[in-house]
C-alpha cells in the first residue's frame, strides 16, 4: 500500500532508472482511473505521478533531526567497533574446532546454495527488522558510501536476501554505538555491541528464529 509513504521523506527507483527524491503525496487507484486511465495507486511528488507497477524500489529517508554524526566521527566509530569484542549469530551454536572429524566445509557449501541462503538471509533481515522496533537502525548497503534511515521494511528484506558479491550489509545503532555487518557469502552475522545496547533483544529474536548467539575467541 502506497499510502504508508504519504507525508514522509522518500527516493523512488523507477523500471526505467529513473530517480525522484521528496515528500509524496499518495493517490488512490481510483484517482489514478479518473485522471490517467490507469487503476493503479500512484505517488505524486512535485508535479510528477509515478504508478505502483513503474517503481523498482522506495527507499525511506527518514523523518528528520535523527542523523548520522559527521563522517569522520562515524567512520573513528565504526573502526573502534571493529576492533572490539563481537558476537556472532549463527546456524550453528558455537565455533567448530579446526580438528572436527565432521565435514563443515561441505556443509557451509550446502548452505550457501541459493535456494538455501536466501531463506536465511531472510532470517537474518527479520531479526533486523523486529529490533529496528526497538531501535532507529541506518543501513548501507556499498561499503558505507551512502546510508539509509529506517528503511522499508519490504525493500530492506528484499535487499538483504539478494546480497551478491558486489555489496555487504552494514547497520549501525545508536549513531554508531553498535554494528551488525552481514557479507554476502557468510552464513552468520556478525555483532559489535561493546555496551551490550542490543544483546537481550538479539538473543531473544535469533533464538525466536532457530538461530544461536555466541562469542568467539577473542584477539587481545
Amino acid at each position: 500500500m502506497l499510502e504508508r509513504y504519504d507525508g514522509k521523506r522518500i527516493r523512488i527507483i523507477t523500471e526505467g532508472g529513473e530517480v525522484f527524491t521528496g515528500i509524496p503525496e499518495a493517490l488512490p487507484s481510483g484517482y489514478g482511473l479518473v485522471e490517467f486511465d490507469c487503476a493503479e495507486e500512484s505517488l505524486q511528488i512535485d508535479d510528477t505521478v509515478i504508478f505502483r507497477s513503474d517503481i523498482r524500489m522506495i527507499e525511506n529517508l527518514g523523518e528528520g533531526n535523527a542523523t548520522l554524526p559527521e563522517p569522520a566521527l562515524l567512520e573513528d566509530r565504526m573502526g573502534s567497533l571493529l576492533e572490539g569484542p563481537f558476537r556472532i549469530i549463527d546456524l550453528l551454536p558455537g565455533q567448530v574446532p579446526a580438528d572436527t572429524p565432521g565435514q563443515y566445509f561441505a556443509v557451509e557449501r550446502y548452505f550457501l546454495q541459493p535456494e538455501r541462503i536466501r531463506p536465511l538471509r531472510r532470517r537474518f533481515a527479520e531479526i533486523l527488522l523486529r529490533l529496528n522496533c526497538y531501535y532507529s537502525m541506518t543501513v548501507s548497503f556499498d561499503s558505507c558510501q551512502n546510508w539509509e534511515l529506517n528503511p522499508d521494511p519490504e525493500t530492506f528484506a528484499a535487499r538483504v536476501e539478494t546480497l551478491s558479491g558486489n555489496s555487504f550489509l552494514r547497520v549501525l545503532y545508536e549513531s554508531g554505538r553498535a554494528m551488525i555487518d552481514l557479507e554476502h557469502d557468510d552464513t552468520y552475522m556478525t555483532v559489535y555491541d561493546p555496551e551490550s545496547i542490543l544483546q537481550f533483544r538479539l538473543e531473544e529474536l535469533s533464538e525466536a528464529e532457530g538461530l544461536f548467539m555466541w562469542t568467539p575467541p577473542q584477539e587481545h
